[in-house]
Formats: structure tokens, C-alpha cells, sequence
């Protein structure tokens, strides 16, 4: 994995035309992506950062999302632009986020995509609110970042939305109490805070949240208290199933819980930022226990309208990656175009207001790799469509299958969950 920043330079117009690009990157070269902005104006070039959490719990979404963005630039050159970008490693951790975000100002840049973590995000925002930066992060859902006119933008829906959307398919299941666990930090309380309350309309009961702290090693007590707490759920009767939101430290959680036939035997449900890992894969007995309890984990969903869209560089991410992307390295590829597009446009205004609103404006009209970018009041994407992904045992090895959906209703309406193809 790539660690230092990546440069991306065309030199010149007659390469362009070809549709190659110079890169720092193994990129071949890349045609043009439909929907990509126009030529920028002759002579200037777009510099834009990028915060990725190519180490630490998310790194595997810092690596997808890394080679979306090769191919971003590369579709945007081939389309006549001239554009930079500078890529600094979070680590996942909200301290070096910040030293990344400093790094990047000191470069001049006022557009960054990233950073991924809410708490990534919460740590940035008041740096970036006063130096005139405007971010967009393809991740990050915690309800409480969702503020009209600062400088965070977010091309995922909130975690309201998601919350909405476990309840809704988990219900569907027949699922009737939920005993949630999370790891202590703001976007995956955000998440359990969001589910309760749509679960508990639809007729389904919440039993009290279990929690653990951010970098544990041992749960050895999170699941001993996890089985309290089913426990419990049972005796009071009906289906009972668990919802879990989680980092990569997952893999660590379904190793302690492994062989407790309580907790294998029971429904799970997970979160978006575990949604199509390679570290749950890359771990035997994780993955194991993933495949027995169903675990299905819901991302931003791609919509069958826009498959000649997305489905090309999918199939490219795909050879490169061994794996199928997420749909957050597709976003963050969105997040750059629409970016590239808003930079070129000083209508507005080249101030941070100026780009925010030249951003929204361009997202409003755009469809890309993930359907429509609209943007709601908040700077957040406004359509809250999900597929679910669980962990499927083939014979070749076990690997990730979309086995549900949910389709939000409009205007904020009630909408629906559909199981599609299991293991």
C-alpha cells in the first residue's frame, strides 16, 4: 500500500488526448468516464488533498478508495483537466487527520476529499472552518456533523438514514428484539441512536446498548456481557437478534465470540463501515462466525440506471483489487469530479462560501458512479438507498455477497427492505 502522497501531473495536451496520464501510480491509461467536468481554463491547474485512512481500522476502505481516485483523475484528464492530488494517511486516528489537514493548507488547498471516521471528521472541522477549507467525506455519518453552511460536506447520507434502514430490513426478518453493541465513538453511536427509535415503530423492542472502547484488543467481557444481554432478550420472548456497529476491530469481537453456540445461532447486523472488508475476509475464523450468523452490513447502494456508469470502473477496481469495491471509494471518485467541476466555476466566488455553494450547485445536477449527488441542507447526500452485504462460504473461499436491499421512500416516506440472493 501506498503511504506517501501521490502527485498526478498531465504534462502536456498531446497526452491528454491520448488519455493517458503521468502518475506516480501503476494506473495504465484510463478513457474518459461519462459525466466528468469539462476542460479546465487554458494554463491553470486543480490541486485537491485527499485525507485516507490507509492505515489503521478503515484502511481497507483508504485502499479502495486510493485507486478510485487514480481513476477519477485519470478520466478528468483524459477529459482535458489539469489536475493535482495530494494524499495524506490518516491512519484512522483524529490527531494525524488533523496533521494531514494542516499539511494540506500549508500546500494552499482549499478542497479536500476525506476524511473518512466521523471523529476523523469532528476533529478537522474547526481547523477547516476557519482556514477556508471545504471538505467532502465519503464516509463519515454521525448525525451530529450534519450543520448547514460550515465547510463538511458529506456525499453518504447520514446515519439517521442507515439506522432507518437496519431497522426496516431486521423487522422484515422478523426480528422483534435487538440487543445493540457498539464501539464507543460518535458515528457508531450515532448509527444505535438512529436504529432504536425506527425499530421501535415498526413494533420491535431495543434492550439497553452495550458498548466497548475504541482500540480494545480483548472482548472477553464485551461478549460476556453480550450474552447477558441476549440472555435476557430471550427470556422476554420472540425472535432476538443483535446489531452491531463496529471498525475493523470485528474480526477481533467474532474471535472471542466464536464456538458460543448463543451467540452463533442468532441473527446479526452490521454497519457501513465493515461493509465489503478485507480484513473480515482475511481472517478465518471471523469470517466463519460472519457466515453463520448472516450478518448482512449496509452500504451506500448503486442503482441498476446508472450501470453503464459505474460498472466499468468497478470491473476495473475489481482486477486490481482482487475484491469488489465499496461503494464509499465510488463516492469519493464523485466527491472529486463534482469537486474539479465546483473549482473551475468562480461565479460564487473563490472564497470557502463561494466553493461550498458552487459544490452543492454542481452536485444538484450530477449523477456519477452512485446514482444522484444531491446534496440536503446540511451539505449531506439526501437519498438514502442501501445495499447490504454479508459474508458468504464458497468453495473457492468465502467472499462478500449482496443479499438485501432498501429502497428509501420519497420525500422521506417510510420505505423497503427486500432480501435478495443468500449464501
Amino acid at each position: 500500500m501506498r503511504r506517501t502522497a501521490i502527485v498526478v501531473l498531465c504534462l502536456s495536451s498531446a497526452l491528454l488526448i491520448l488519455g493517458s496520464a503521468c502518475s506516480s501510480s501503476d494506473e495504465k491509461s484510463a478513457t474518459s468516464t461519462p459525466g466528468s467536468p469539462s476542460t479546465t481554463a487554458e494554463g491553470s491547474s486543480v490541486t485537491v488533498g485527499a485525507l485516507l485512512p490507509l492505515t489503521g481500522d478503515l484502511a481497507s476502505y483508504g485502499e479502495t478508495s486510493q485507486l478510485a481516485l487514480d481513476e477519477a483523475v485519470a478520466a478528468l484528464q483524459a477529459d482535458g483537466n489539469r489536475v493535482a492530488l495530494s494524499v495524506k494517511d490518516t491512519a484512522t486516528d483524529p490527531a494525524k487527520a488533523l496533521d494531514g489537514l494542516k499539511s494540506l493548507q500549508a500546500e494552499g488547498v482549499k478542497l479536500v476529499i476525506g476524511p473518512y471516521a466521523s471523529s476523523e471528521v469532528r476533529a478537522v472541522k474547526d481547523f477547516a472552518d476557519k482556514n477556508g477549507i471545504i471538505l467532502i467525506s465519503p464516509l463519515s455519518t454521525a448525525t451530529s456533523l450534519a450543520v448547514p453552511d460550515d465547510n463538511v460536506l458529506r456525499f453518504t447520507p447520514d446515519d439517521e438514514q442507515e439506522g432507518i434502514a437496519v431497522a426496516n430490513l431486521a423487522y422484515a426478518d422478523g426480528i422483534r428484539t435487538i440487543v445493540p453493541m457498539t464501539r464507543d465513538d460518535e458515528g457508531n453511536r450515532g448509527l444505535q441512536s438512529s436504529m432504536k427509535p425506527a425499530f421501535e415503530a415498526l413494533g420491535g423492542t431495543v434492550a439497553p446498548l452495550i458498548t466497548y472502547p475504541a482500540g480494545t484488543e480483548d472482548f472477553t467481557d464485551t461478549v460476556r456481557d453480550l450474552v447477558a444481554g441476549v440472555s435476557a432478550a430471550s427470556a422476554q420472548g420472540g425472535p432476538v437478534g443483535v446489531y452491531l456497529t463496529a471498525f475493523g476491530e470485528v474480526t477481533k469481537l467474532f474471535n472471542a465470540a466464536a464456538g458460543m453456540p448463543e451467540l452463533e445461532s442468532l441473527t446479526w447486523y452490521g454497519s457501513d463501515s465493515v461493509a465489503l472488508s478485507k480484513g473480515l475476509l482475511e481472517d478465518q475464523t471471523a469470517a466463519a462466525f460472519a457466515v453463520k450468523a448472516g450478518y448482512p452490513n449496509p452500504i451506500l447502494g448503486l442503482r441498476q440506471e446508472e450501470t453503464t456508469l459505474w460498472k466499468p470502473v468497478v470491473d476495473r477496481l475489481t482486477q486490481r483489487l482482487g475484491r469488489t469495491p465499496d461503494a464509499f471509494a465510488l463516492a469519493a471518485y464523485d466527491a472529486l469530479v463534482v469537486g474539479v467541476d465546483a473549482l473551475k466555476d468562480t461565479s460564487e466566488g473563490a472564497d470557502a462560501p463561494g466553493l461550498r455553494k458552487a459544490i452543492v450547485e454542481a452536485a444538484q445536477d450530477h449523477t456519477g458512479l452512485t446514482g444522484p449527488t444531491q446534496l440536503n441542507a446540511a451539505g449531506d447526500r439526501s437519498i438514502g438507498n442501501y445495499d447490504f452485504w454479508a459474508v458468504c462460504g464458497r468453495a473457492a473461499g468465502d467472499e462478500w455477497v449482496k443479499v438485501a436491499t432498501y429502497t428509501a421512500g420519497a420525500n422521506g416516506s417510510a420505505g423497503e427492505a427486500k432480501r435478495e440472493t443468500g449464501c
